[in-house]
C-alpha cells in the first residue's frame, strides 16, 4: 500500500508537525510506503492562472502538475493533514486542489454532468482546530466542512472519503492531552488499508 500525505501547515514545529511525525512512525511500523508533500516547501505556485486553466482544458499541464498527477496515480490513499483556518484548510491547500485536480485528470464533463476519473482512490482527513471539538460540532462547522470537501471535491473526482480524525482545542491542551491525541494518530494509521 502507498499513502500520499498532503501536509498543509507552514511549520513542522507545530502540533500538526507532531501529528505528521507520529503518522510517519506509525505507518513505517506497518510497512506502509509513505510519501509526504509539504505544500509550504514543495508547492511554490498555488495560483491557477488563466493560461494554465485554458491549457488544462485541452489536456496540457505544467510539469509540476504532471509530477503530482503521477504521485496521485501511484498512491492508494491520500491523507490531508491541516489546521482549520477560517472554516477550511489553508489557502495553499485550495490552490493545490485547483491546479492538481485538473480537467482531464481528476474529472471530465459530459454536458454539465461530471465524470469522475479517480475512482478506486481513498482520502482521509486529519485536522486540528483551535475551537474545542464539541463547539466545532455543535456550531455545524464540522458537518459543513466535511460535507463540502466530500461532495464537491472527493465525490466529484470519484475519491472515497475513508477516515476523519479531528483534534480540537489544540492551542490550550496540556502536553499530556496532546500525547493522548497522538495515540489516536497511531490507531488511525492502524485502520488504513
Amino acid at each position: 500500500m502507498k499513502v500520499y500525505v498532503i501536509y498543509m501547515h507552514p511549520s513542522k514545529d507545530s502540533f500538526n508537525g507532531a501529528i505528521l511525525e507520529k503518522m510517519l512512525h506509525s505507518l513505517a511500523q506497518l510497512n506502509v510506503q509513505v510519501e509526504v508533500k509539504n505544500l509550504y516547501k514543495e508547492f511554490q505556485d498555488a495560483h491557477l492562472s488563466l493560461e494554465e486553466y485554458e491549457q488544462s482544458m485541452n489536456g496540457k499541464y505544467a510539469e509540476d502538475v504532471l509530477q503530482e498527477h503521477k504521485k496521485i496515480m501511484e498512491a492508494d490513499q491520500f491523507i490531508f493533514l491541516f489546521p482549520v483556518w477560517w472554516g477550511g484548510f489553508p489557502a495553499i491547500g485550495k490552490g493545490y486542489l485547483d491546479r492538481i485536480l485538473s480537467y482531464g485528470f481528476a474529472y471530465e464533463l459530459e454536458g454539465e454532468s461530471p465524470i469522475p476519473l479517480l475512482k478506486g482512490k481513498k482520502a482521509s482527513l486529519v485536522f486540528t482546530t483551535g475551537a474545542p471539538e464539541k463547539e466545532f460540532h455543535q456550531s455545524g462547522m464540522y458537518d459543513h466542512m466535511i460535507h463540502l470537501l466530500d461532495k464537491s471535491v472527493f465525490q466529484f473526482c470519484g475519491i472515497e472519503l475513508d477516515q476523519i480524525l479531528h483534534f480540537g482545542d489544540v492551542i490550550q491542551k496540556s502536553d499530556s492531552d496532546r500525547k493522548q491525541m497522538l495515540d489516536h494518530v497511531e490507531n488511525f494509521c492502524a485502520r488504513i488499508q
